[in-house]
Parts: C-alpha cells; structure tokens; sequence
C-alpha cells in the first residue's frame, strides 16, 4: 500500500534527494552541453535542469511508496479568490522587494564582494518556458508539494511556514535573490496550505514569474531605477508594495477559508494488532526511548547535508 501524506521524517530525506539531484544535473549538464553555452542550448540546459529538478520529487514518491499526486495535493482544485489574493500580493511583492534586493546587493558591494545577480539570455521565449512555466510546476512539486507538506502537522505554524521559505530561498544558492525567494517561498506555503491544492501555488508562481519577465523589458526592470540615490520614484514604490502585500495578505487571511485546520493523517493500511501482544514491561521502555531518539536524529541528518551543500553552494556565489 501506498501513503498518503508526507510527515516531519520526510523533510530531511526529500531535501536531501533534490539537492543531490541538483548537483548531479548541474554537474551533467555543464559537462554534455557547457557551463558557458549560450542561445538555445542555454535555454535547453535551463529546461532541463529545471525538469530534473522537479523529478526529484516523482524519485522520492516512489523511493518512499507515496502517492505523489495526493500527497502533494495535486489531486485537488485550486480555489478562485486564493489565486486571486495571491497573483495580487505577489505584484505588489515584486515591487517592494526590488528596492529592498536592491538594497542588499548595495550591501554586499560595499564589503568589496562582486554584485550578485541573475544572468539569463534576453530571449523573452525563453524566459517564459524556462522562467515561468517550467519552474512553476517542478519547483512547486518539489518545495511546497513534498518539503512544505512534510511540515503541515508542524506544531508551530509560523516555524513550518519559516523553514519552508528558508529551504526554497537557501537551495537556489543565489543571493541576488535570497530575500525574495524567502518571502515568496513564505508566502507559496501559505496559499497552499490554506487552499489545499498544489494549483494555487503553481498558477501564483507562473504568475509571479511572468510579472517580473514582463518588468525587465520596462524602465521597472533596471536595478538603477530602484536606487534611492538617483531616483525619486524608488521609495514610493517600495512603500506601496509594502502596504500593498500586507494589505492583500491580511484580505486574504481574514476573507477566505483556511483548510490548514486539521492535521493530515495518512490513512494507508497497517497490520492489525494481534490479540496477544505483550505488555511493554518497565525495561524495555528506555530501549524505545533510545530507539525514537536515533531515529529522530537520523531523519535530520540528511536535512542538515542538504542544508550545508547549498549553504556552500551560496557562498561560492557571493565569492565568485
């Protein structure tokens, strides 16, 4: 029998499998077709990494016997007004993370590191399927279809909420966009937990995407246009897409209905208990504690190598 839901052990192991997976198709890649390839094999190079990144999660659902398509909430329908609130939250988003990446990048430069940022061929077909289609589905699946559904019986939502967009900012090892992709990753968690559909997450962040793209072919798109120092409009903007994502994430709270309530049991077969089981006696009680104490440490494990790869990965980036 297969499972239905992914719990707290699953977080460690899943994360561990696309950070390998990310190593390896990086690795391939740039070996078969180039680090330094340009025009359509860069764009074959982004799609495929992309998509075997996102098969990361297929890998792990048949690795760990789950359903993949119930588990990561792709069998249900996304609900109108969650898409709606978030297509607007993440416009306004955008904008005031511009100036505020922006700002961080200044930091960055100021302690005589090079400026980070995001290369890609300026090739708006490109940057469509390979920019917004593609990750929207593979990153969504992976991040909040199998790490952040790993988290939804959190005790803490905030804490589940936290570590889901730590993980999705900290693996793209960049910082030219760390900041962004943790208030988005935030924010993604956030729709799909309380839409319950993998949808949501997956229109909002094609959705995002697409906004940005369509941003870097207006005057909005250059970093000079969001410096406080050189222009009057910077501020306002980033003031506005402050109140504006606020505003739109409170609407959302307070006017739709949260499915994020109760916990998600899996409801997966388990063999019935025989009707002479033993009690446990008083001795073997610590050997279990033991027992659930190794098995606990062993689940993060995998967690934190994945969390130390990309961690080395990010900083390879800031020093290059």
């Amino acid at each position: 029998m297969r499972r239905l839901s992914y719990d707290k052990k699953d977080l460690g192991y899943s994360f561990a499998l696309t950070t390998l997976v990310m190593v390896v198709a990086a690795l391939v890649l740039q070996f078969f077709i180039g680090a330094a390839a340009s025009g359509w094999k860069f764009w074959l190079m982004q799609a495929l990494y992309t998509l075997l990144i996102g098969s990361s999660a297929f890998l792990y659902a048949a690795i760990s016997k789950t359903n993949v398509f119930v588990a990561t909430r792709l069998d249900r329908h996304p609900i109108l007004s969650h898409v709606l609130w978030g297509c607007g939250a993440a416009v306004f988003l955008v904008l005031c993370m511009s100036q505020i990446n922006n700002l961080f990048l200044d930091l960055i430069e100021s302690l005589g590191l090079k400026r980070p940022s995001v290369e890609l061929d300026n090739n708006f077909a490109g940057l469509i399927i390979c920019a917004c289609i593609l990750p929207a589905f593979a990153e969504e699946i992976v991040f909040r279809g199998t790490l952040a559904q790993s988290l939804y019986n959190h005790k803490s939502k905030v804490a589940a909420l936290a570590i889901s967009g730590a993980l999705f900012s900290l693996f793209h090892a960049n910082p030219a966009q760390t900041l962004h992709q943790f208030v988005l990753g935030v924010f993604l968690t956030l729709l799909v937990f309380r839409s319950g559909s993998l949808w949501t997450s997956i229109i909002v962040h094609f959705f995002s995407n697409a906004f940005v793209v369509l941003l870097a072919y207006t005057p909005l798109g250059d970093d000079e246009f969001w410096n406080l120092q050189t222009n009057v409009f910077a501020l306002p903007l980033m003031i506005i897409g402050i109140a504006g994502f606020v505003v739109c994430v409170l609407f959302y709270v307070l006017t739709t209905k949260s499915n994020w309530q109760k916990p998600v049991v899996d409801t997966v077969d388990t063999p019935a208990e025989s009707d002479g089981d033993a009690e446990v006696t008083s001795d073997e009680e610590p050997i279990e504690a033991e027992s659930a104490t190794a098995n606990r440490k062993l689940s993060n494990t995998p967690l934190w190598v994945g969390i130390f790869v990309c961690a080395v990965l990010w900083i390879a980036q800031l020093l290059e």
